[in-house]
């Protein structure tokens, strides 16, 4: 049985977690990079003090072995690169950021860095020293190059009257002490060692204190369990969660039940408690309330708990898709790849880079790389909001058979009315606890098909002659165009955009609709063909053309909503009138200003991104995928505000989406991609539109 204690998690002993591999990975590879910047380009040496952020946090998050194991990786890729000089600036950031992230972990301030730095120095000048004394050769070397700089120096002081004396001084002062060049490079060590980490701790002290100030509160934990893995049976007694620093609940009182091999679904409004219940169900210690099962969590371990999050960018790790699917899985683990991407509709994708995929191809990678575990529990949090219909049918397909052919348990967070009623049972969150078997819960969002879109004729009608504000002549695009890895995600798409205009895109995942809402917004360049805003280029004016991205948190920077609005829309974050007018525009109150980012629902979170966007005054406004992960009701609120917007500002609206529900109004028009062309639209009595 497991209760409720707030407490930091345990450091770990033993070899390398595969987060903890997965985060030095990628400090490292962040660091060389920095390294490779200062030391190859001109004047740069100043930017190598960027390399000491990665290091740090990675010293202050995690144990001093995954910091070794980063420095090593990133040097020896510096090495290659920039060769000593890379090498030794990655030494140097890990050796400043470590010392800095190991004295914040622990509490302590400058005196700790003071006399680590004299310790770190003493070893360093001993090191000259052994090293100057048995390499001869080098030290005449450098004894000769140091007292050419002297005399030099001497030489330009006795041209400056009155400074002869000077500068026969300072030669006489080196020579003598050169001849005791010992102590001399000694001190010199441990005064240059202090120096640096003095100057270090001063400057990434102040930047990790902001940093560690931004919370990180949807991280999963991995609890720190040995004993026999069993996650299930699960029974949660009154359970609460409360994140740190904040006044309220964001979770329970919840008391529910999971047993092996049954299929749970969760449902409840955006800010209700969901992704929170996600957390303690893989390990998240509650608030208050007492959690009950047989053995450990196993979080990501075979036959233990495994998760799949919302947004499943922060799940793959792999640069190959079968490289991700066995990410983590214990040496001499055999996994069949072929059949589990068959499995997720991923079928031949073994050999695509990840970087390629599109959001919903990620979302099926992260459900396969979560069976590969062959988990007693499966969690998936919201993992159809970012796939079509067809996609999403495959994928409820899958995770259902888990429950009837092992004793797998899956909990669904689902905002899906069909995906609820597959489930064997449904808990309702309603942000103050739960409602188990509840079937009245919530509003769901209903699934449906595409509706028929105006004809052409009607639409030319409405606009007569007006130039178009957005005009696609043959547009195609290849990615790796040129090389042996080309994939092409759009050709020859034509169409026009006018004022006023709402236009629906939409097709299977994968079908060139991200790449098609990048070009309209100027981000990408088109391998064949123009984009044209207002009959020039549109990616020579960015910015003119808003486009909100499928995963809002991404395009979220800033720590509070005022300075993101400002930010985004490019005036003074001290304005608070303009910051008002813009979230009054997209109907948030005006007190959210002084909110954190990461305090925010979902659907208000996309709401700060559209404020910022509109406060530009954008000529066009691009959105892809707005509905994914939002509940009826704040879907709803979020097109009527569309709506309005389209009809008041006569506000260009183009819509990527594979949800059409309430889209009638907002997008009258519709376009279908397929295989990166457009097509004709089946409607829902099943002709063709």
């Amino acid at each position: 049985m497991t209760t409720a204690a707030p407490q930091r998690t345990p450091r770990r002993s033993g070899s390398l977690q595969p987060v903890e591999l997965a985060q030095a990975a990628v400090m490292a590879a962040l660091c060389a990079a920095i390294a490779i910047i200062a030391v190859v380009v001109p004047f740069a040496a100043g930017l190598s003090l960027l390399g000491t952020v990665p290091m740090g946090l990675l010293a202050y998050r995690y144990r001093l072995r995954v910091v070794l194991t980063a420095t090593i990786a990133g040097g020896l890729v510096a090495f290659l690169i920039a060769g000593m000089g890379g090498f030794m600036t990655v030494v140097n950031c890990a050796y400043i950021g470590g010392l800095t992230g190991i004295v914040k972990r622990r509490g302590r301030g400058t005196p700790t860095v003071v006399a680590a730095s004299l310790v770190a120095g003493a070893v360093f000048g001993l090191f000259i020293v052994g090293a100057l004394s048995v390499l001869s050769r080098l030290r005449t070397l450098i004894f000769d190059s140091v007292t050419a700089n002297i005399t030099g120096v001497a030489a330009i002081m006795r041209r400056i009257p009155q400074l002869e004396d000077a500068a026969a001084r300072l030669e006489r002062d080196f020579a003598t002490a050169l001849h005791y060049w010992p102590l001399l490079f000694f001190v010199m060590g441990v005064f240059s060692i202090t120096w640096v980490s003095l100057v270090g701790w001063w400057a990434l002290s102040r930047v990790m204190a902001r940093l560690m100030g931004v919370p990180d509160v949807h991280k999963l934990e991995t609890p720190a369990d040995n004993g026999p893995v069993g996650p299930i049976p699960l029974q949660l007694r009154d359970v609460r969660f409360r994140y740190p620093a904040t006044h309220r609940d964001a979770l329970g009182p919840v008391s529910m039940a999971v047993e092996p091999g049954e299929h749970v679904a969760v449902t409840g409004a955006n800010g209700s408690g969901k992704t929170t219940l996600m957390l303690v169900l893989s390990g998240r210690e509650p608030s208050a309330g007492t959690i009950e099962r047989p053995g450990s969590v196993g979080l990501g371990k075979r036959g233990g708990t495994a998760v799949v999050m919302q947004h499943p960018e922060s799940q793959v790790l792999g640069t190959r898709v079968a490289d991700d699917v066995v990410w983590g899985l214990p040496p001499g683990a055999t996994t069949d790849v072929d059949r589990l991407l068959g499995e997720v509709g991923l079928d031949g994708f073994g050999e695509r880079d990840t970087g390629g995929l599109s959001g919903g191809e990620l979302q099926r990678l992260a459900v396969a790389a979560a069976l590969a575990r062959e988990p007693a529990l499966l969690i998936a949090d919201e993992v159809t909001s970012m796939v079509d219909q067809q996609g999403r049918d495959g994928l409820m397909s899958v995770l259902s058979g888990l429950t009837r052919a092992h004793s797998t348990a899956l909990v669904h967070i689902t905002h899906y009315n069909d995906e609820a009623e597959a489930a064997d049972r449904t808990v309702a969150l309603t942000g103050n606890g739960a409602n188990a078997d509840n079937v009245s819960g919530p509003e769901m969002v209903e699934t449906a098909e595409v509706h028929a879109p105006r004809p052409d004729a009607e639409i030319e009608a409405d606009h007569r002659s007006d130039p178009p504000v957005l005009e696609l002549r043959g547009v195609s695009h290849v990615y790796g165009d040129g090389t042996p890895w080309a994939k092409p995600a759009l050709t020859d798409i034509d169409f026009a955009v006018h004022e006023g205009d709402g236009v629906l895109i939409h097709g299977l995942n994968g079908s060139g609709k991200s790449t098609l809402a990048w070009i309209m917004a100027g981000l990408t360049v088109p391998s064949d063909g123009a984009c044209l805003l207002d009959g020039k280029p549109v990616s020579e004016q960015v910015g003119a053309v808003a486009i909100s991205f499928q995963a809002a948190r991404l395009q979220l920077m800033r720590s509070h909503v005022a300075l993101e609005i400002a930010s985004l829309a490019g005036f003074s974050k001290y304005d608070q009138r303009k910051v008002s007018e813009a979230l009054n525009t997209v109907g948030l109150d005006p007190t959210l200003a002084a909110r954190r980012i990461d305090q925010l629902s979902g659907g208000q979170m996309r709401r700060v991104v559209l404020a910022g966007l509109l406060a530009r005054s954008p000529r066009a406004l691009i959105l892809d995928e707005p509905l994914a992960g939002l509940d009826a009701a704040s879907a709803q609120g979020l097109v009527r505000l569309l709506e309005d917007l389209r009809r008041r500002r006569r506000l260009t609206v183009v819509v990527i989406s594979h949800d059409f529900a309430g889209l009638e109004n907002l997008c009258p028009r519709t376009l279908h991609l397929r295989d990166g062309q457009l097509a004709t639209v089946p409607t829902a009595a099943g002709g063709m539109a």
